[in-house]
């Protein structure tokens, strides 16, 4: 589902707060993601729902970073091992061995929903 006041779906919305205070790899931002779906979920519940439906897949999470890396919202600021996995250029194919943080264009973004977030 895609926000209208960001342009941005809810998992790139997720990501960008996952890495709001520090740079985070695959594994903390897929942790990170399904912690707060559970969280929602568990706050929020009326209905009983699948547990599939609270999942954040994997493959979602690594396809939607790509995404962001394309579109500018996030970049690899640091890499477990520069040798097999450069940062300049990203190869895709590796993304378990960087950390990621946001752009300015991503960051811009985040805010702007935080703010959204906190008028209500």
């Amino acid at each position: 589902m895609e926000n209208p006041e960001t342009n941005l779906t809810d998992l790139q919305l997720t990501i960008l707060d996952g890495m709001a205070d520090d740079y985070e790899d695959v594994e903390q931002l897929y942790l990170y993601a399904n912690r707060i779906r559970a969280d929602d979920e568990h706050a929020n519940i009326q209905f009983p729902r699948m547990l599939v439906e609270l999942i954040v897949h994997l493959r979602d999470l690594v396809d939607e970073i790509t995404n962001m890396l394309h579109e500018g919202y996030i970049e690899a600021k640091y890499s477990n091992d520069e040798e097999v996995a450069p940062l300049n250029p990203v190869n895709l194919a590796l993304l378990h061995h960087y950390w990621f943080g946001a752009t300015d264009k991503g960051a811009e973004l985040w805010k702007a929903r935080s703010k959204d977030s906190n008028d209500f």
